[in-house]
């Protein structure tokens, strides 16, 4: 599965940021280097077993705080 996660980035580099990178899309290439480093550490996380704990909790704490609520 390790295997397969590096094959899948390694091919959404060439396809995606080498292009912005010619092209010098400078703030598409970074917006996306960023979120594309996020998913590539929750990918391998999860391709080597580590439970990741979801957010849901605590992003329904923070909305309760703002708008009120139960």
């Amino acid at each position: 599965m390790f295997l397969l996660t590096i094959l899948f980035y390694g091919l959404l580099l060439t396809y995606e940021f080498i292009p912005l990178y010619k092209q010098k899309q400078w703030r598409n290439f970074w917006v996306n280097s960023v979120l594309a480093l996020c998913s590539f550490t929750i990918a391998l996380l999860l391709s080597f077993g580590i439970n990741i704990p979801s957010p849901s909790e605590p992003i329904k704490n923070m909305v309760l705080s703002l708008f009120g609520g139960r």
